[in-house]
């Protein structure tokens, strides 16, 4: 049996301290086997290693988690209540450390992404669709903006990488070329370009021509700050 009376000094704050994470597994496996052998053997560890953690574990809380007999071990009532406490605990601790693992290697956080002059359809639209699927655990945020804008939030840490049209290099980041795409040239019928399947810009020299106040270039390429965090 376990004395419940703890010393003057052995606060509950410093009893707790006192857990070790492994000392829970270890009680967790002899509940689930019955036995503190075979809950060594599923362990791959020495029954004699197990059976001094627990009662380290027993001798920390304050309180008798098995009965021991020939047969093997069986929960008492407060030990039952302890160990549904303690499985809840290592779940939700190997849960953190994968979480952890999967966002220190970028496969999980969150991914903010600036994009310029409306480019949510076509291959940028697939590409997000794409990554959304392999990374469900990465949760995504859009936020639109001129290159000026997105250069500032870039530099201020608002977004994780900003995707522009153009090859212009933004100061102070790196920078990679994405796609490129065909703009769409609209001609009235019987325009001496009407039946080219190809138009290129050196065809229109001479024509009147209606565009965006933005010049077209349609060349996208992604900026990103390699002195921001990544999260």
């Amino acid at each position: 049996m376990i004395d419940n009376k703890h010393s003057p000094g052995m606060t509950l704050h410093n009893r707790m301290l006192a857990i070790d994470l492994q000392h829970l597994r270890y009680a967790v496996a002899a509940r689930d086997q019955g036995s503190f052998r075979r809950a060594a053997e599923s362990l791959l560890v020495q029954q004699s290693t197990l059976s001094r953690c627990i009662r380290q574990l027993e001798h920390s809380i304050g309180m008798t988690i098995f009965e021991r007999s020939s047969g093997g071990v069986r929960a008492t009532e407060a030990g039952r209540d302890f160990l549904h406490l303690a499985r809840s605990i290592l779940e939700q601790m190997d849960s953190l450390v994968t979480r952890a693992h999967r966002t220190g290697r970028g496969e999980a956080g969150r991914l903010t992404i600036g994009f310029y002059t409306s480019l949510t359809a076509g291959n940028l639209r697939a590409t997000l669709v794409d990554y959304a699927r392999r990374f469900p655990e990465i949760e995504l945020g859009m936020i639109e903006g001129s290159r000026a804008r997105l250069g500032t939030a870039l530099r201020n840490g608002a977004i994780d990488i900003a995707i522009v049209t153009g090859e212009t290099q933004l100061p102070h980041t790196k920078s990679m070329s994405l796609w490129s795409e065909r703009l769409l040239v609209v001609l009235p019928d019987g325009h001496r370009l009407a039946a080219n399947e190809i138009v290129h810009w050196t065809d229109l020299k001479g024509e009147a021509l209606l565009l965006s106040h933005v010049i077209p270039d349609m060349k996208f390429m992604t900026w990103w700050s390699p002195d921001l965090p990544r999260r």
